[in-house]
């Protein structure tokens, strides 16, 4: 006959093993921000917000011979696992490729799926969301006191990390 506490010990257990195989399961987020877009023109193209990803040090990315994603850290499209792409907020303008025009306010949502052979979705293993903040020509970008402030919110935090003790 199971006592008390051992049944409390084997639903414990039971739980716990539910929470690490759903734990396991949840896909690794490996970039989730704004960026601030800067052209010389003030308009944007996708690749132009991966550069500006990139630049910030979100993820390093390269593009395939028809204008997608082929890679994103060295996590590359296989047989059965791809990058997917989807838009929302991105007006009428449509996306079929990295040269293809976004606008402010887009968030352009990446995820590393893991297809069966009817190419239906078995598993999503990594994302990245990026919201497009602001699309800035350089000149406007030159007359911002964004980038001041930048600086100097950089430097609070560098003195406030100096400081610990």
């Amino acid at each position: 006959m199971i006592t008390m506490k051992a049944l409390h010990i084997i639903t414990a257990a039971l739980i716990a093993l539910l929470f690490l195989a759903g734990a396991a399961s949840a896909a690794e987020s490996i970039y989730e921000g704004s960026v601030t877009v800067i052209t010389e023109d003030g308009t944007a193209t996708i690749e132009d917000v991966y550069n500006a990803v990139a630049d910030a040090k979100g993820f390093t990315y390269t593009v395939s011979q028809w204008g997608t994603i082929a890679d994103i850290n060295g996590i590359a499209n296989t047989e059965t696992e791809f990058w997917m792409t989807s838009y929302e907020n991105n007006g009428e303008t449509p996306v079929y490729s990295v040269a293809d025009p976004v606008i402010e306010g887009a968030v352009i949502t990446l995820e590393y799926q893991t297809f069966d052979e009817n190419w239906k979705p078995i598993d999503t293993m990594y994302t990245a969301k990026i919201t497009v903040s602001d699309i800035m020509s350089e000149e406007e970008a030159a007359a911002s006191p964004m980038p001041v402030a930048g600086i100097i919110a950089g430097l609070a935090a560098a003195a406030l990390f100096l400081n610990r003790d």
